[in-house]
């Protein structure tokens, strides 16, 4: 008869484990407190980036607004001052294809003899933008200037009148 090895036996009651087994605490406060600044991070994190978001769309907007009142505001001037070869670099290709810039000069005669314009409100879905040309011999005269955007350059341009 042979006697059994005791390698493969556990140790009885009182022996040491091999391992160092895991600290609980009494309360879950910790983990509830990991959780909750977790859940504040993601709020913020989430909350910034639709904050930046529509700050982005809010500056676009009003960046599209001021260049297109600028465009026609430089546009107008410079046919008022007589310099209508600084007001056909403002013009769109589609207007170049058509016009030259004496044929230009001679389409937009009616604005050389304003004596002075407001500009409206820029229509963003239309990108269409209201003047009002002011005469010292007779009445105001309301044209709708037509703008695009240069795909290339990504400048607005005037495209005619609507």
């Amino acid at each position: 008869m042979t006697q059994p090895t005791l390698e493969g036996v556990p140790p009885g009651p009182g022996a040491r484990p091999p391992f160092v087994a895991a600290p609980t605490e009494g309360s879950s406060t910790r983990l509830w407190w990991g959780l909750g600044t977790g859940a504040v991070a993601l709020l913020l994190f989430c909350g910034g980036g639709i904050a930046l978001l529509v700050g982005l769309a809010i500056t676009g907007v009003r960046a599209v607004e001021d260049q297109a009142n600028q465009t026609v505001t430089r546009y107008l001037s410079a046919l008022e001052r007589g310099k209508p070869a600084e007001a056909y670099d403002l013009v769109c290709a589609e207007m170049r294809k058509h016009y030259d810039v004496d044929e230009f000069a001679a389409l937009e005669r009616n604005v050389t003899t304003s004596t002075g314009y407001t500009v409206g409100e820029v229509d963003l879905n239309t990108l269409q933008v209201p003047v009002t040309l002011e005469y010292a011999s007779g009445p105001d005269r309301n044209v709708t200037y037509q703008l695009a955007q240069d795909s290339s350059t990504g400048r607005i341009e005037v495209c005619g009148t609507a």
